[in-house]
């Protein structure tokens, strides 16, 4: 370069006037176009315009001019990175170092290069020696940002762990191993580095708001995210979005009191808050209710709630916050079938998803099944060990590969054995986190011709999935035994023995009866029979809190007042603000029959160890009315337990019955309140005939586990179904 170029190009850049020096470079080139020093000059330019592919051009040129000009191959490995040649960046950068071994911002290019290409151990001995260079772990905070910014979790998550060896101490580093963890959907890593940076940086809100979206994709309830909320709430004083995440954190904790409690708030701060109100009229302040009036009220007030937005027009952002806070749940736990409300609940359901999207995705046109192997979908939140998968596992996992092809998509966030049973099993398995719309994508992806919905009602992603069509025929399950009301959901696989004559009624879509108990169970584990303790004949209840209607306290009462030697036990799986309110119930119910609380026991959610050591001291189990037990009653009849109930009008509530009625004991089921009280007073006091239907269970129960018929016929109705007719639902 001429020392007239250079001054007329220096001049011209201290100006500001990059353009002009562009100009004078590309002059000069004109006649000098092996010059280095003007190529090397022009590609810094041309890159700090952006214009990487010309910047390459020329900074090859400067090298091939002048092969030792280490100033040239660091400018063409840097190019070469922002326009994403890592093969190029490998080869410059490597060529820099040779030519400039002792340069400390070489080393740390060089290892910036190295640990995109996944070359961890050589990236790290280019960075070690570098550790306590001035602003060096900034620099390298910027190599996770950068890694991050280019889909690189793998890369980020390297540089940030070694931010966490360099500054133990440094929110920082803790808070880019957590981004890092996230990226890379390891929600459980990303979840206690976000802890820990949230410790070390109290008041920093966006580690808080990062630590919150981590607990939300990672889709966790308990304590931790109501903490994260409240701290949240504090940092943003005033802030209504801040009390509505946490008022669903509360939810998600199972705080439902408190949770009711802090959207009244937002409705107090927002009269018309669309999110508050959705929110409170799904929502009972207690699973269990007060009283009986105010179940009936909360009925009325559901439908009322519902009827607000059937109508009512919402915008994108909006329809989305309502379509990702809660599932159609409690409903299911009142009495009756309810079609017409989970048909109008599904309805809005839909308005409010062409509201999020735009009318963006459609239903899928029908055609007719045609496919020698069909393909099978299976959407559930709850692959994982859970009372879904111990009803369907078996079943749906002994689906005939030769003669169907299994799609499983995984939208919980459970990892165990029977999620990896699922895996292995699945021809095609799709997991981890996204939104609805990226669910439905995957769905329509897979062109299935049947696709089953698990698990409806327990989950708000799979209930928005279940309001459009992705398949020709789409199927809901028993495994939450209400119907879905959805016009999308085709039929409903339910249990033959457990559904009354007239069963048709009770569901939106066409009831297909599987045989028997409409699952193929899995035998448990041996069991390890604790010595009973000595004391009076021991009462138990196993069920939910949503089960135990206030109408049921008088028949505990009663039952209690004419076995004065027993005791009762609540097995709820509450929390502890949930189970002390229905406490307060009970014991003011006991008090009417000269009950002694002191003979009640109400127990939160208990470790499975501790819960089945209940069980095993249980000398007779009484079921809820309404809705039975389930999977709680095919326990404890394996364990030899015997079990009363009395059979309700929908499935939900004849499941125990149907168990009961395969063993041939009728003595445990009963006809009506009067005479379920009768026969718990009876057995109560009558242990040896406790111990002969326990010995009697113990000869039969096995009949109630794998059912290979219902596998069966599970697999020919898939092999067979065809899209109804339109008027089949009618």
């Amino acid at each position: 370069m001429s020392d007239q170029s250079a001054a007329q190009i220096q001049s011209a850049l201290q100006r500001g006037d990059a353009a002009a020096a562009e100009q004078l470079c590309r002059r000069a080139l004109a006649a000098r176009p092996r010059d280095a020093a003007l190529q090397l000059l022009l590609g810094q330019l041309l890159r700090r315009r952006g214009a990487g592919e010309e910047a390459l051009a020329a900074l090859r040129k400067a090298v091939q001019a002048d092969p030792r000009l280490a100033a040239a191959w660091r400018e063409l490995a840097i190019a070469a990175l922002q326009t994403g040649q890592l093969d190029e960046a490998d080869t410059a950068s490597a060529e820099m170092r040779r030519l400039q071994p002792a340069d400390a911002g070489g080393a740390f290019l060089r290892g910036h290069v190295l640990g995109l290409r996944h070359r961890f151990d050589e990236s790290e001995r280019e960075f070690a020696p570098l550790r306590q260079a001035a602003g060096m772990a900034q620099a390298r905070l910027g190599l996770v940002a950068d890694a991050l910014a280019r889909g690189d979790a793998l890369a980020a998550g390297f540089h940030a762990r070694r931010l966490v060896e360099w500054l133990p101490d440094q929110a920082a580093a803790w808070d880019a191993l957590g981004q890092a963890a996230a990226a890379a959907q390891d929600w459980h890593a990303a979840a206690a580095a976000l802890r820990r940076a949230s410790e070390l940086a109290p008041q920093d809100l966006a580690i808080w708001q990062r630590r919150a979206a981590v607990l939300d994709a990672w889709r966790q309830g308990g304590a931790e995210p109501v903490a994260v909320h409240e701290q949240l709430v504090r940092l943003q004083p005033g802030s209504l979005a801040a009390l509505q995440q946490l008022g669903l954190a509360r939810i998600g904790a199972h705080q439902t009191a408190a949770a009711v409690a802090t959207f009244r708030q937002v409705l107090a701060q927002s009269p018309r808050d669309a999110l508050a109100r959705w929110v409170l009229f799904h929502t009972p302040a207690l699973p269990c209710f007060e009283s009986e009036a105010q179940r009936a009220q909360w009925l009325a007030d559901w439908e009322r709630g519902l009827a607000g937005f059937e109508h009512e027009d919402l915008d994108a952002a909006t329809a989305g916050r309502l379509l990702g806070s809660v599932p159609d749940f409690a409903l299911a736990y009142q009495d009756g079938a309810h079609v017409a409300l989970h048909r109008r609940h599904a309805a809005v359901v839909r308005r409010l998803l062409d509201a999020a999207t735009g009318a963006a995705i459609a239903d899928l046109p029908p055609r007719p099944i045609r496919r020698a192997r069909r393909r099978i979908g299976l959407v559930s939140s709850c692959l994982h060990q859970h009372s879904v998968t111990r009803a369907w596992g078996e079943a749906l996992l002994a689906l005939p590969r030769e003669r169907l092809e299994l799609c499983v998509f995984h939208t919980g966030s459970g990892d165990d054995a029977m999620v990896q049973r699922f895996r292995a099993r699945a021809d095609h398995y799709q997991a981890g986190g996204g939104s609805f719309a990226d669910w439905s994508a995957r769905l329509r992806a897979a062109e299935l011709d049947v696709l089953i919905f698990l698990d409806l009602g327990l989950d708000v992603v799979n209930q928005c999935l279940a309001a459009l069509r992705h398949a020709p025929v789409q199927v809901a399950t028993w495994a939450h035994p209400v119907t879905s009301g959805a016009a999308a959901i085709d039929y409903f696989l339910s249990a033959d023995a457990a559904e009354p004559a007239h069963a048709q009624q009770h569901y939106s879509e066409i009831l297909q009866r599987l045989p028997r108990l409409g699952g193929c169970f899995a035998r448990p584990g041996p069991v390890a029979a604790a010595p009973r303790a000595p004391g009076p004949v021991r009462l138990a209840c196993l069920q939910n809190l949503y089960k135990l209607y206030p109408a049921h306290d008088a028949l505990f009462g009663r039952i209690l007042a004419q076995a004065p030697g027993t005791t009762l036990q609540f097995l709820t799986a509450a929390t502890q603000e949930q189970a002390a309110g229905f406490a307060r119930r009970l014991h003011a119910s006991l008090g009417e029959y000269g009950v002694d609380p002191a003979r009640v026991q109400v127990c939160t959610a208990l470790p499975a160890a501790e819960y089945l050591q209940a069980v095993e001291q249980a000398d007779l189990l009484l079921d809820t009315l309404g809705f039975s037990g389930g999977i709680t009653t095919l326990d404890a009849l394996w364990r030899d337990k015997p079990w009363l109930t009395l059979p309700g009008e929908c499935m939900r509530g004849r499941q125990s019955y149907a168990m009961l009625r395969a063993l041939e004991l009728d003595a445990l089921i009963a006809d009506s309140a009067e005479d379920y009280i009768a026969r718990a007073v009876a057995l109560a006091g009558a242990p040896e005939q406790l111990h002969a239907l326990g010995r009697t269970i113990a000869e039969r129960k096995h009949v109630l586990f794998e059912d290979s018929g219902v596998c069966a016929a599970l697999a020919d109705f898939l092999c067979q179904v065809q899209p109804p007719a339109v008027t089949a639902h009618d």
